[in-house]
């Protein structure tokens, strides 16, 4: 698959969980799954609110299910940082997930 559709279809998934995200109640922190890899999840949580310059629109973590750990996490301003995020987050874990884990 090419790399600009690669790219376009991970900017759909991060604006439709997004979406998904702002549908739910007030003060929720259920994730919104993005996708799994092995034991791994990828996923968005709300940002909190800080009052500093540029809020942070959702926070993209990935979360290690056999270790019951984040892996990490990144707080993004827009679509396109969580579409970046996520690839990076994607190559992360595929390797790990190819042998034994």
């Amino acid at each position: 698959m090419g790399r600009a559709l690669e790219y376009n279809l991970t900017t759909l998934r991060i604006s439709r969980a997004y979406v998904s995200l702002l549908s739910h109640p007030e003060g929720s922190e259920t994730p919104i799954s993005l996708t799994w890899i092995g034991d791994y999840q990828i996923r968005m949580h709300p940002a909190p609110l800080t009052g500093d310059g540029e809020q942070a629109l959702f926070i993209i973590e990935l979360f290690d299910h056999d270790a019951q750990r984040s892996i990490g996490s990144r707080a993004c301003t827009s679509v396109a940082d969580g579409a970046d995020v996520f690839d990076e987050f994607l190559h992360l874990v595929e390797p790990a997930t190819s042998g034994p884990h």
